[in-house]
């Protein structure tokens, strides 16, 4: 029962998708299909989102603004990290790119709008966050791709699910959305500067 609204049954949830990490741990070229995501879960009769948020990167070698516009018209909000050029005058610096801190703090600042945690992503470094959202009562919903998760995550969530086709484009080489919303950023320098 939600505890927001008493004389409802259904559950309310949030959605976060990191995709940064997603993208840059799977092995097999998956593109995911961000309108089944948001028709699966906005079609469950148990709950409904009071959030959903997609966490990515931005690179002045890319022209992300599709990709960002077509997510924003199907309603998610979007958390975004500006790749940064490395400065080849100065000694390199190491940029974080990985939205884990931000993902947390989102979700503890949100802490009183949902009932359930939706989580996408395939790093165990969440299992802590997860591991507390159940201590105080939330639930707590994983999905990550099967060849590429971090097997501890299923420690601290009620739920595990394996993303497939159900959520996936059907070939691996068409874009997201009419292009290739990362391989561009994957093949700049810029965002292999900042992992160097």
């Amino acid at each position: 029962r939600s505890t927001l609204f008493p004389y409802t049954t259904l559950f309310r949830s949030l959605l976060q998708v990191d995709l940064q990490n997603l993208f840059l741990t799977v092995t097999h070229g998956q593109k995911l299909d961000f309108e089944k995501i948001w028709e699966h879960f906005n079609g469950r009769e148990t709950e409904f989102l009071t959030g959903a948020i997609v966490y990515t990167v931005r690179s002045p070698d890319f022209d992300s603004s599709r990709f960002e516009t077509k997510l924003k018209s199907i309603g998610y909000e979007l958390c975004l990290k500006n790749i940064q050029k490395p400065n080849r005058k100065s000694k390199p610096v190491a940029t974080p790119l990985n939205h884990e801190v931000c993902i947390t703090v989102d979700c503890l600042s949100k802490i009183e709008r949902f009932d359930k945690l939706i989580l996408m992503t395939n790093s165990g470094n969440f299992s802590d966050l997860c591991k507390y959202l159940r201590d105080i009562g939330k639930k707590v919903e994983i999905w990550s791709f099967k060849e590429s998760y971090d097997p501890v995550l299923e420690l601290n969530a009620d739920k595990m699910h394996f993303l497939d086709d159900q959520f996936c484009l059907k070939r691996s080489n068409i874009s997201v959305f009419g292009m290739n919303t990362f391989d561009g950023v994957l093949d700049s320098t810029a965002f292999q500067g900042a992992f160097r």
